[in-house]
């Protein structure tokens, strides 16, 4: 069954991108350098290689990195409630991992944009994931 959402909410470009996501996240190692690889790196590894944007922000309670669809600081998106959609490639909790989410109406409940942000960012795992990629 073709859900209303893949009907008509999402683009064809934002299904693409979210095939092609799924098709790197897939590629992904487990962990690098001995730790877990995080959404952080997971999602800037993942960004540079589509062309996407990330935000660090939080989902719920936790520290989170997220991608969008299309650069949020156009001026299609210039006010608050109005943002392009995620793409979600490390969604905390959640199965499928790799998810498309709609920002219709604002981010949604578990999203939240956050100006503190305190993770340290492991340059050198992003370019590890990169390098995994390009293996495939």
């Amino acid at each position: 069954m073709i859900g209303y959402a893949e009907k008509e909410i999402f683009t064809l470009a934002e299904k693409d991108l979210l095939r092609r996501a799924r098709l790197l996240v897939e590629r992904a190692p487990n962990e690098l350098f001995g730790e877990p690889i995080r959404c952080h790196e997971l999602a800037r590894a993942v960004g540079r290689v589509l062309g996407l944007d990330h935000e660090d922000g939080r989902f719920g309670f936790v520290e989170h990195t997220w991608l969008w669809t299309e650069p949020r600081h156009s001026e299609r998106f210039c006010t608050p409630w109005v943002l392009p959609r995620i793409l979600d490639v490390y969604v905390p909790g959640a199965l499928p991992q790799v998810q498309l989410v709609d920002t219709a109406s604002g981010l949604p409940p578990r999203y939240y944009l956050s100006h503190v942000f305190d993770v340290e960012i492991r340059e050198n795992v992003i370019e590890e994931i990169i390098e995994w990629f390009k293996a495939f």
